[in-house]
């Protein structure tokens, strides 16, 4: 188990390394940074990079979570027992927007859609 965890630490330097490369070479072919810039043009373009990676980060765990998740849920009204499904839905976080993927139900019984809170899941 370390040596996977190693092993994926690794990985992530070596692709950061990778990335930081290819956000430098970017910068300057699409010309906004030429010469010598200021220091805070560098430092703007290096923090939208990380708000990317942070955005791609929580997408991809929330669509873990969704994938994992057991297809029925409680309704929250009435208890009553339901089919879940994937639901696209627009999501905003402190470093920008995105999509992800969450369970919703209908409940025919109090005619509404939940989203079933994770302590809910397989009730």
């Amino acid at each position: 188990m370390e040596d996977r965890r190693l092993d994926l630490q690794k990985k992530m330097e070596t692709l950061l390394k990778e990335v930081a490369q290819v956000e430098v070479e970017l910068s300057r072919a699409e010309g906004a940074i030429m010469g010598i810039p200021h220091y805070s043009v560098i430092e703007s373009r290096a923090h939208e990079l990380g708000r990317q990676l942070s955005r791609e980060v929580q997408q991809r765990q929330m669509g873990e979570t969704a994938a994992a998740a057991p297809r029925r849920g409680k309704c929250p009204g009435c208890g009553l027992i339901c089919q879940l499904h994937e639901k696209k839905r627009k999501m905003t976080s402190i470093d920008g927007g995105f999509e992800v993927l969450e369970l919703s139900g209908h409940c025919p019984a109090c005619r509404r859609d939940f989203f079933p809170s994770p302590g809910d899941f397989g009730a």
